[in-house]
């Protein structure tokens, strides 16, 4: 295997989502600063979205990126090697059961079950917002910029699957002032950017996830394989019901049935409880496999409370390949902060 099929294998599949309590833009405020401190202190790597995409530029550079903020990391080939910088690791205790993975999920679809529906207003649309990172990397003649590049997102779905969607980048951070000027004299972006897209009537999201999302497990895996000619590797549903969930707001039926599908999901262990990115206590679960190419661990933390998915994280967890971070390595994760009924865009 080359080096460009190994990143096409290893960043192919990036995905992510959630819905939380509501809060308002306060905290919405304070969540968002405490990410992004998070995020300034990163300085050697510890551990850890819609379709994937590949892009291969000219002149022998390979570009990889995750559509939804995933990774995006170029490789010019070069004969020295070179490390870029990754976030922390989350720090993950014991969890609060010794049950098996299967019951614990279970019981937490059955807790969301319990949640009362959300009222919706009239005139109103479903409403998300979620906090993201990625990791921008360029290695050349034996060195690494690695920019770290935060997001938030925000996304307005109607009824007949229109909406909008707004990606705001916020300024990267470097490591160092070095960084920052190679960086910019390389043509990179040191300011803020935003990216606003209009879908119409049945194009949200690339036409994906339209409709009710079904409220018993089986019918959502069939829901899930919808389009696709064969069944798809266990992590492949963990990815797409994390996508789904960043992009539409689940009522406590739909919210259930995703975790009792991640409960049927061979090989998903019980990784533990965390505090994630957003301050927020949760469990965790995971799936390690090497089905997009390298090892790597993929997991969801969800909250004990209301059965709520608050984030997704992947972790590369034994080899780089020609990745050039050091082991292990947060390769993508998210926070997902609000999900509720809300107005329509302007």
């Amino acid at each position: 295997m080359n080096a460009v099929d190994e990143v096409r294998q290893v960043l192919g599949g990036l995905d992510p989502a959630r819905t939380a309590p509501p809060c308002d833009d306060s905290r919405r405020r304070q969540v968002l600063a405490r990410i992004l401190s998070d995020d300034c202190g990163v300085g050697t790597a510890k551990r850890t979205v819609p379709r994937r995409r590949l892009v291969l530029a000219a002149v022998g550079a390979v570009v990889m990126a995750a559509a939804g903020g995933g990774v995006a990391v170029e490789l010019y080939r070069q004969p020295e090697p070179a490390h870029a910088a990754t976030p922390a690791l989350l720090t993950y205790g014991p969890p609060p059961t010794a049950e098996p993975a299967s019951t614990r999920l279970r019981r937490l679809a059955a807790v969301a079950a319990r949640q009362p529906m959300p009222p919706r207003p009239a005139g109103t649309v479903e409403y998300l917002e979620s906090t993201n990172w990625f990791l921008n990397s360029s290695i050349s003649g034996g060195r690494t910029v690695s920019v770290v590049v935060p997001q938030r997102w925000r996304s307005w779905r109607t009824e007949d699957d229109a909406g909008r969607t707004v990606k705001r980048d916020l300024p990267p951070i470097f490591r160092s002032d070095a960084d920052r000027r190679q960086w910019e004299k390389w043509g990179g972006r040191v300011e803020s950017s935003e990216a606003v897209h209009d879908y119409a009537p049945g194009e949200f999201h690339g036409g994906r996830f339209r409709g009710a999302v079904p409220t018993d497990a089986a019918v959502l895996l069939s829901w899930l394989r919808a389009g696709t000619s064969e069944a798809q590797a266990p992590v492949q549903y963990l990815e797409d019901m994390a996508e789904l969930v960043g992009v539409r707001l689940l009522n406590p039926a739909q919210r259930a049935a995703v975790l009792a599908l991640l409960a049927e999901l061979p090989g998903i262990t019980v990784t533990g409880t965390v505090t994630d990115r957003a301050g927020r206590t949760g469990e965790a679960f995971s799936i390690t496999t090497n089905a997009h190419g390298l090892p790597a661990q993929y997991t969801v933390i969800v909250d004990a409370r209301s059965g709520a998915l608050l984030g997704y994280e992947e972790v590369l967890t034994t080899t780089a390949g020609e990745l050039n971070v050091t082991i292990p390595a947060v390769i993508t994760y998210r926070s997902y902060l609000l999900a509720e009924y809300g107005a329509a865009p302007r």
